[in-house]
């Protein structure tokens, strides 16, 4: 159950919201109410799969009224309280192909919804203006947009709001991922959005534009961790590096995994750490660490650079489990994966050392400038201990903490 302090940290974040994409819905979650029409029902791998069409609605914005589509895979019986993923296409897809092509291959899980997900795919292609999910708009009227959503936008967080309603979805897992120009828009249209997003996957993602336009130098609620496979011989990656740099210097939650792999959907060659990375079982109602400067991570070269890994990974080893979170005491288990518990054999580490903070606490509270005690337990050993205070954004941040393959609980009290 979503706590009080949980409700009031929703409400400040949808005011803040409010003041970025100026004259928007209170709710933010959707804009406008179009008719969504069931117009065909087939089913593919075992799977029902509808067809739904809509008209545009005048709340969105668009200078010609269009006609749009998306898919709709529900599951048996229509249970509730399911989790959603939600899927935006390459510009070499649609949301047909997008669909046909999870078919195909069950492996691209950027595609692929699990067999207990509601999965939606939409789609930007049918209307050439939606292009790259609403990024050419932003780009090609930078005033207009720079504090409100573009109409592509709003078509996409309508559709996903009644997606939510319409299935009864848990809101606390919902998630979002795409490939190439999806993963651009999956990057765009989520970090901005963690009081709707647990978590966003992206493959490839065809430059960091949108991203930069909707949450660099903003205010954002707590973004949803951020799963992220780029290739730095892939031209159509360029910008990757003001990523990283912008979620280090902001203790924003990354997992980062790169190669010289090209612009590809399957992701296999990458680190198995970070494939294997669980994000579609992140909660919203739950609070994350963010893993900063951590020993164990690689320097990325950027595209086409040089200076750095040729194949390497941010924060994909780190693994956690969350044990108490109350007004007084927050308590949450730290450590490394196991190259065991890897389905696809890979070398990780047996320690690492990294700053430590965390985002998205439901109960507990850290505040500016006060102070927070901590201590690290393992094996039910204090291992070490000490207090820091907040910085002015709130976060309380650890720094240099052993994190090791044997689980340790990380307790922070109030002074």
């Amino acid at each position: 159950m979503t706590t009080i302090r949980a409700k009031t940290r929703a409400a400040i974040f949808s005011l803040l919201m409010l003041g970025f994409l100026g004259g928007a819905s209170a709710a933010e979650l959707s804009f406008g109410d179009p008719e969504m029409k069931l117009v065909s029902e087939k089913e593919m791998n075992g799977r029902r799969v509808l067809r739904y069409e809509h008209d545009s609605v005048p709340e969105w914005g668009y200078a010609r009224p269009q006609k749009d589509y998306f898919h709709i895979l529900p599951l048996k019986g229509n249970p509730e309280n399911r989790p959603l993923h939600v899927v935006l296409h390459s510009a070499g897809h649609s949301g047909d192909t997008a669909l046909a092509d999870a078919m195909k291959h069950p492996t691209w899980f950027h595609y692929v919804g699990l067999a207990d997900q509601v999965v939606l795919y939409l789609d930007c292609r049918k209307n050439r203006n939606d292009w790259w999910w609403g990024a050419h708009s932003i780009k090609g009227a930078p005033g207009k947009y720079a504090d409100k959503y573009s109409p592509t936008e709003k078509r996409v967080l309508t559709s996903i709001e009644w997606a939510i309603r319409k299935y009864g979805i848990d809101r606390n897992r919902v998630y979002l991922s795409g490939i190439s120009m999806g993963g651009s828009g999956s990057l765009g249209i989520g970090l901005c959005r963690g009081d709707i997003f647990a978590a966003v996957n992206v493959a490839v993602p065809a430059g960091a534009e949108h991203l930069e336009a909707r949450v660099f130098n903003k205010k954002v609620p707590d973004p949803p961790i951020l799963v992220n496979f780029s290739a730095q011989n892939d031209g159509w990656c360029r910008g990757q590096e003001r990523l990283v740099a912008y979620f280090k210097r902001n203790r924003f939650p990354l997992i980062f995994c790169w190669g010289p792999h090209g612009h590809r959907a399957e992701v296999d060659a990458y680190h198995s750490a970070a494939v294997e990375f669980p994000w579609r079982s992140i909660r919203r109602d739950r609070a994350y660490p963010v893993f900063a400067n951590a020993s164990t991570d690689q320097k990325f070269p950027g595209f086409r650079g040089t200076a750095g890994d040729r194949n390497g990974q941010i924060g994909a080893f780190f693994r956690w489990r969350n044990i108490k979170d109350t007004p007084d005491e927050f308590v949450i288990e730290l450590r490394l994966i196991k190259g065991s518990e890897l389905k696809k054999q890979a070398e990780v580490p047996n320690r690492s050392t990294a700053d430590v903070s965390f985002r998205r606490l439901q109960q507990f509270e850290t505040e500016a400038k006060k102070p927070v005690r901590w201590r690290l337990v393992r094996a039910g050993k204090t291992v070490r201990s000490g207090k820091v205070e907040a910085d002015e954004t709130g976060l309380a941040i650890i720094e240099k903490l052993e994190i090791t393959n044997v689980p340790a609980n990380l307790v922070l009290e109030r002074e």
